[in-house]
């Protein structure tokens, strides 16, 4: 299983753009989220560091406001002719989807509701 130095050495080896990951002092909590986050969406997968580096980084990518903006259902700000508007925001990380494919949540179907005998009153 990662540990949050081994996921440490392996953003430090391989990442570019790891400036939220170095500026952060939550890093632990972090490794903590993306592990229980990865372990629900990918349920028997095993979960690498390389896996884990990818998501932790994009859990802390999404404490920006701009994004806690998107989870309160805000479409756009303006302020005179400026104007942002915002897009969901995927929960796994864009390198996540593209290694394991799409979340378990992505893949259940909901069951159709078969109706029978009774009335309508």
């Amino acid at each position: 299983m990662p540990t949050l130095e081994t996921v440490d050495l392996w953003i430090l080896g391989n990442i570019l753009d790891r400036k939220d990951w170095v500026s952060s002092e939550e890093k632990e909590i972090a490794v903590t989220q993306a592990t229980r986050n990865l372990q629900r969406w990918y349920p028997g997968v095993l979960i690498t560091d390389e896996l884990l580096a990818y998501q932790a980084i994009w859990e802390l990518q999404g404490i920006d406001p701009a994004l806690k903006f998107q989870k309160q259902g805000v479409k756009s700000v303006s302020e005179g002719e400026d104007r942002i508007d915002y897009l969901d925001r995927d929960k796994v990380a864009p390198d996540v989807r593209e290694i394991l494919g799409p979340p378990a949540f992505e893949l259940i179907e909901e069951a159709p509701v078969i109706l029978e005998g009774g009335r309508l009153v």
